[in-house]
């Protein structure tokens, strides 16, 4: 059940009833569940026993911990939710690994990736961490924990929202408020914008391109290259914000996981702004335990390669977002190594260094983009020749980049840096911008595939 559907729309305002009508808290936790069950039984109802037992896991681990103190109780939870995970997403990559090292014929397993199970392990493995380090005490609620590990606006794409930040929530009689649903509202269309607009029609150049890069030239190459980067922004960060927004209307906070990464000056800085929710994961469960920069120099770049390595294996069973991973460590090793701190920039510095940054992210996509590394390795060489295919459609990533700025522009000019501005919809005006805004939505769309790009992790 896509976001962009109408079957979303009918099901969203049908839960929305549910949850209103819902006198009590109790009543509520029964009514998130039922609309979390819906929503994740439509994609694939198969896989609700799975989901089901992960959070039956986490309730007894945390519960048996708190009773008897013992942290293996915790570890335990922890590495069912590894293994779990390591089994659907990586157990073929090490199968066929394993086979081609040695010169071995091996036949890989049938196993369906189920969805969201990349994003609602680590929230079940948040929820354990975040009790063992006495954030949070043991939930005695089974409903209440199963309402947050399985919030449907999250669950097959993001945000990642820790248990201390969300659980919380969930002590409270949630309504939908006038102010929640504008605001929910116009942030939920900006991320629509930003999906069917920008990101599935500048896809269709980028795709066409990375099919055979062999047969355009090396204008075109670049442009694809420009065009993933506005495409994969677009395309997470319009998930981003139509998940917070639809939150949002229900008297939720889910953070925030995106913030202008593209303006980042190094590469450090473009993680505190890129997939903000996956970054901090990373930052406070592996990061820190690790040892962060407490323990020297070496011991810090070390650390900060492993949780670079391990956030690009999340990503997915495949050597291109191993060595993704990898780019992004030493990228943050190299910067911390030349980087001097406290030291002022003059704006000319800054923008030469956001630059440089933006080159440096948009080189690491396309690994991250490519099938392969022999892919990779063909759009690269790809961007110095000079013959070939001059694809008419990059167009569309120059449209996409120009609208991009514009809207840099009216956020920082219109609204001083403020989080996305909210519709009156008491007003005349509000409503007919409303109206205009869906209507252009209506017109520009792509109407091909359309799937989100995050929903494969």
């Amino acid at each position: 059940m896509s976001f962009t559907s109408v079957n979303f729309l009918l099901f969203f305002l049908a839960a929305t009833a549910l949850v209103q009508l819902s006198k009590t808290v109790k009543q509520q936790h029964r009514a998130f569940l039922l609309a979390n069950a819906v929503f994740y039984a439509y994609w694939d109802a198969r896989f609700l026993l799975l989901l089901l037992g992960v959070i039956g896991v986490c309730y007894a681990a945390a519960r048996l911990y708190e009773r008897s103190g013992k942290p293996a109780f915790i570890y335990g939870g922890v590495t069912a939710c590894l293994l779990l995970l390591g089994f659907c997403k990586y157990c073929n990559f090490f199968i066929s690994s394993f086979a081609r090292a040695f010169g071995l014929n091996a036949r890989t397993l049938n196993i369906l990736l189920p969805l969201g199970i990349s994003f609602y392990l680590f929230q079940a493995m948040s929820y354990l961490l975040d009790v063992k380090k006495g954030t949070i005490p043991a939930e005695g609620d089974f409903i209440k924990l199963a309402a947050y590990i399985s919030f449907f606006p999250q669950i097959t794409s993001g945000p990642i929202v820790k248990a201390h930040d969300f659980l919380p929530q969930l002590e409270r009689l949630h309504r939908v408020k006038k102010d929640n649903v504008y605001l929910g509202v116009t942030r939920f269309v900006t991320g629509l914008t930003k999906k069917v607009v920008f990101a599935d029609r500048i896809g269709v150049a980028v795709n066409a391109v990375f099919a055979a890069p062999a047969a355009y030239n090396g204008l075109s190459i670049a442009m694809a290259v420009v065009g993933y980067s506005l495409q994969i922004y677009c395309d997470f960060s319009g998930y981003s914000d139509m998940a917070i927004g639809i939150a949002t209307i229900w008297d939720f906070d889910l953070g925030k996981n995106f913030n202008l990464p593209y303006l980042a000056e190094n590469p450090s800085d473009f993680w505190r702004r890129w997939h903000i929710s996956l970054s901090s994961w990373f930052r406070d469960y592996v990061y820190i335990p690790l040892g962060g920069s407490r323990r020297g120099k070496l011991r810090t770049y070390v650390n900060l390669l492993a949780t670079m390595v391990l956030s690009g294996l999340w990503h997915g069973a495949n050597a291109t977002y191993l060595v993704w991973g990898a780019y992004h460590g030493v990228g943050c090793v190299v910067h911390r190594l030349l980087g001097k701190r406290g030291s002022q920039k003059t704006p000319w510095q800054t923008a030469l260094c956001t630059a440089a940054n933006c080159l440096f992210v948009s080189a690491g996509w396309v690994i991250f983009r490519a099938d392969s590394m022999a892919q990779a390795m063909a759009v690269f060489s790809g961007l110095f020749r000079g013959d070939g295919l001059c694809y008419v459609n990059v167009f569309v990533v120059i449209y996409g980049l120009v609208i991009a700025l514009i809207h840099l522009y009216a956020r920082f000019r219109l609204n001083g840096n403020a989080p996305t501005a909210r519709l009156n919809l008491d007003t005349f005006r509000g409503k007919l911008l409303l109206c205009v805004w869906v209507f252009l939505i209506a017109m520009l769309m792509y109407c091909g595939n359309s799937a989100f790009i995050y929903a494969n992790f």
